[in-house]
């Protein structure tokens, strides 16, 4: 008998797989396309992702308010005056020595002892100063001294108070004690210092200013 010949595919199964093959395709490609959750699974419920912030370099500090230089000059500088002076009393008082200590017997200023005194009648009440205009008692041969050196005698007040043992100052009166420091420079010479002290007494005239009424030591 003759062997069984092999069947021949027909060509429309052929075309029917390929159909279908096709549609398949074409149905992965639209589920892709409309469900893209399908492709990449999402992450799980409650997981967040954090950025990280920017990193510091140094860790945040906080430091005590640093005072000012007003503050620190408030706290070193020392009062002139005490309270117990007041402060107008206190600065002619200070005019007052200045010029009652000071002298220049350098050609065209002083011609004598007497003009500092003349100088600090103009601080003084019209008793003192008349007598701070008359011609003093110091000594000549001094002033001739200085004269040829050219002598000048600066000063400056180191500090007012309230004497020891003094009332204390009214609207009316007031004591005051200067302790100051004269600086005696002559042509040729080193500069010498010499330091020094004088209390006065001060009155508060019908003008309104402070006058020096009497020196309580000199």
């Amino acid at each position: 008998m003759p062997a069984p010949q092999p069947e021949k595919s027909s060509p429309w199964k052929i075309f029917v797989l390929f159909a279908a093959a096709a549609l398949l395709a074409i149905t992965g490609i639209l589920l892709l396309v409309v469900d893209p959750g399908r492709a990449a699974p999402s992450a799980e419920p409650g997981t967040a992702t954090a950025s990280p912030g920017p990193l510091s370099s140094t860790p945040s500090t906080s430091s005590e308010p640093t005072p000012t230089a007003q503050d620190t000059a408030a706290e070193e500088q020392e009062p002139s005056a005490p309270e117990s002076v007041p402060p107008k009393a206190a600065d002619t008082a200070r005019r007052f020595v200045l010029a009652w200590a000071s002298h220049d017997a350098r050609p065209g200023h002083d011609v004598s002892f007497s003009d500092a005194g003349r100088r600090a009648a103009t601080y003084a009440t019209d008793e003192l100063a008349a007598q701070l205009r008359e011609p003093g008692d110091r000594s000549t041969r001094l002033w001739q001294q200085w004269l040829a050196d050219e002598t000048r005698v600066n000063c400056a007040v180191d500090r007012v108070a309230t004497p020891d043992g003094a009332p204390a100052a009214t609207s009316e009166r007031a004591y005051v004690r200067l302790l100051y420091t004269c600086t005696t420079r002559a042509a040729g010479q080193p500069a010498t210092r010499s330091h020094d002290q004088l209390a006065v007494e001060m009155h508060h005239v019908p003008a309104g200013a402070w006058r020096v009424a009497a020196i309580v030591n000199a």
